[in-house]
């Protein structure tokens, strides 16, 4: 799928809002979720937003929420485990938006099973969508927030990552292992250009790709968090939007868990 297949221009409404007036910000995996959360946040706070994801349909599904609210809003229809389609994706929005402020690298693949369940074809999408993919992206921002000495990056990890997992295919753990790795290397590379990396670590927040849990794991889940509660894709997004703003100049680096104390290091 060509990323240049789907490029829709919507929106033209002010917010009262300025946090994120002036900036151009790109979300992948922003169908959905935590995605489509932060682009709404984004938009009502001034942001030109940017949502991408490989699901075209549910992309243009989903963004009259935030058409409602944005000034600017593009859907890019793009499947970040390629090379060109993300280039083409970032460059379609410095050519058509003059800048990239914001990336907030979303996407990702979870798929429950054993060791023994886990083929070859898991490992190779996995590490292709959950690290390959902001590999890609990064690389191809990192020009343009040099030579505009500005730039906010947020990686969405997870608690598999820290503390490892008993219930997806063990290369998700590791994928987001690496994610808070190459978190930390891009902010002591990019750090003196003005660029800030972080990273968010969520575990238990309701997802699409949660949709596993039974009822009886949720509610144990709950029991085990100090807050008492399962987490919102909302949690997520302003813990994102955080990161992503002036206010959080000088975190970088960081890993931030998003748990409800059930994790804490």
């Amino acid at each position: 799928m060509a990323a240049s297949r789907a490029v829709t221009q919507v929106g033209r409404k002010k917010t009262m809002n300025a946090r994120f007036s002036g900036r151009v910000a790109i979300i992948t995996g922003a169908a959905r979720g935590i995605g489509l959360a932060t682009a709404v946040e984004m938009a009502r706070d001034g942001a030109a937003v940017v949502m991408t994801d490989i699901d075209e349909a549910g992309l243009e599904g989903s963004v009259s929420q935030v058409r409602a609210l944005g000034e600017k809003v593009l859907t890019v229809a793009c499947d970040i485990q390629s090379r060109q389609e993300v280039d083409a994706l970032i460059q379609r929005t410095k050519k058509e938006l003059g800048r990239v402020d914001i990336l907030v690298n979303n996407a990702g693949l979870l798929v429950q099973g054993t060791i023994e369940e886990t083929t070859d074809e898991i490992i190779d999408r996995t590490l292709n969508i959950n690290v390959k993919g902001i590999l890609y992206a990064i690389r191809e921002v990192t020009p343009i927030m040099k030579m505009q000495k500005y730039g906010r990056i947020v990686n969405v990890a997870s608690i598999t990552g820290k503390n490892g997992d008993n219930s997806t295919v063990f290369v998700y753990g590791a994928s987001k292992g690496a994610v808070i790795s190459l978190t930390r290397s891009v902010a002591r590379q990019l750090g003196p250009f003005g660029v800030t990396c972080n990273a968010v670590a969520p575990h238990a927040v309701m997802t699409e790709m949660m949709k596993y849990w039974t009822e009886e794991k949720k509610k144990k889940a709950a029991e085990a968090i100090p807050v008492r509660r399962l987490g919102t894709i909302e949690d997520v997004a302003n813990l994102i939007c955080f990161l992503s703003s002036d206010d959080a100049s000088f975190i970088n680096g960081e890993t931030v868990n998003i748990n409800g104390g059930y994790y804490m290091d």
